[in-house]
Formats: structure tokens, C-alpha cells, sequence
């Protein structure tokens, strides 16, 4: 019985956050209101699921049906639309020193980082205009898109400590236990960013936002965690690592 009710109660709170990303924060707060549950026949496939500050962020059905019909030709044609190019290049890779590389990133971080900006849970004023008009489905097609170009180069030279071994005693996790760069791992880890690639100036700003908390919407504040225990030196080093690429081989 317990069960049957947590369903009938879930439906229509999914279908009113399903409503929201078309609307302000405030109001999404106000949608949050049972309503009948939707009929299977008519449930939306880009029936939203994301959430304002005061709620984490799920891998629910509806996210992942969404994500599965990612389109990278249509994303192009949206990418274009939005003039995402100006800032993050025309296949992902940023010219600008303050501006991320999204070239190779997998669809479900970039769809997240949009979902955030939409539901203002990570700040930046040109992304909320940016995302202002785009629509759930919008979001996959553009993650899917740069998905699909061709990533930066891996890092190269000697890693720092930090990226392969982590320090227990500060209980910090090797990088590459979240960020590892390789397609086998990458497949079933969705949220990481990948790293390599970014620009050094963009890294350090970003993890001392996570360190100041400026910055919150990491799941669960792991890299708020993180970031707070590095040392300024410790994030130079690397973001200098990461941004390097491999040696050529002569």
C-alpha cells in the first residue's frame, strides 16, 4: 500500500518540475503542487526533471529518456542559434582563457551544467541568457552535439600526486578515480567533467569557486570538498598539468 502511494505521489510531483524549466525559480517553487498523474499515453518524452537549489539534481527516467533521443544534428543547428560558438568555439574548443572547452565533454555534463544555469543553480549572467529560451530537448541536442566532436588532446607530461594517487590522509580521492579520460571509463560515468584541454586560467578560477563555494552545483559538494582542502600551489599545478598537452613523438 506504502508503495502505491509514493508512486501516485511521485507522478504528478515529476510532471509539475516537469513544467518548471519554462518558468523563474520562484514560480517553479510555486508549481510544486500535486496534480493528477499524466496519462502513459500522453506523458511527454522531454518531460523535465530539474530542480532550483533547494533540490538535487536526479538521474530520473524522464532525464535519461531525454538524453537517449539526443540529437547532435539537430544540437548543431541549436548550437548555431544560440551562437554558443562565440565563446566555446566552433566544435567546442574554447579560444578564450576564462571560457570552458566543451569538445569531447559527455552529453549528460553538458545537459546538467544547462539545466543549471536555467534553474539558476550555478551562476554566470551571459549562460542565463544563453539557456533563457532553450527547451529540455534543446539541451540533450547541444550535449550530444559536442559530444560527438573531437576532444582536447590527454594531458601530458609527469602528473602531480593528486591526479593518480589522491591523499588519504586529507581523504582525497586520486582525480582520475572521477575524471579519467579514457572511453572505457568515461561510458559509465556520466557527470565529470573532463579536464584536459581547459584553460589553466578557467581551472584555477573554477575550483577556487568550489573552494569559496561560490559555486555549489556539484552533486553532493564533492569538489567543494575537494577544492577546500588544495592548496593554491596544489591547483596550479594542476591545472597546468591538465591544460599541457602530450609530447609529440619525434
Amino acid at each position: 500500500m506504502k508503495s502505491k502511494t509514493i508512486l501516485t505521489l511521485a507522478l504528478p510531483l515529476s510532471l509539475a518540475i516537469g513544467t518548471a524549466l519554462a518558468q523563474s525559480p520562484a514560480q517553479f517553487m510555486q508549481s510544486l503542487v500535486p496534480q493528477p498523474p499524466p496519462s502513459p499515453f500522453t506523458m511527454p518524452i522531454e518531460e523535465p526533471w530539474a530542480a532550483p537549489s533547494d533540490f538535487v539534481f536526479g538521474w530520473t527516467p524522464p532525464v535519461m529518456r531525454t538524453l537517449q533521443v539526443g540529437d547532435p544534428v539537430r544540437g548543431e543547428a541549436v548550437v548555431k542559434e544560440a551562437r554558443c560558438a562565440k565563446c566555446h568555439g566552433d566544435t567546442g574548443v574554447s579560444e578564450d582563457d576564462d571560457t570552458p572547452s566543451l569538445a569531447g565533454q559527455t552529453a549528460a555534463y553538458t545537459f546538467k551544467q544547462l539545466v543549471d544555469y536555467k534553474t539558476e543553480r550555478r551562476e554566470n549572467r551571459s549562460m542565463r541568457k544563453a539557456v533563457r529560451k532553450l527547451s529540455p530537448r534543446d539541451m540533450a541536442d547541444i550535449g550530444a552535439f559536442y559530444a560527438a566532436q573531437t576532444p582536447q588532446e590527454p594531458a601530458g607530461g609527469e602528473p602531480p600526486h593528486l591526479v593518480n594517487n589522491g591523499d588519504r590522509s586529507r581523504l582525497l580521492l586520486a582525480c582520475n578515480d572521477c575524471h579519467n579520460e579514457s572511453k572505457e571509463f568515461r561510458s559509465q560515468m556520466e557527470i565529470p567533467a573532463t579536464l584536459a584541454g581547459q584553460k589553466p586560467i578557467y581551472f584555477v578560477e573554477t575550483m577556487k569557486e568550489f573552494r569559496s563555494g561560490t559555486r555549489a552545483n556539484d552533486l553532493f559538494g564533492r569538489m567543494r570538498f575537494i577544492a577546500s582542502r588544495l592548496t593554491d600551489d596544489e591547483i596550479t599545478a594542476l591545472a597546468r598539468y591538465y591544460a599541457t598537452p602530450p609530447a609529440k613523438e619525434e
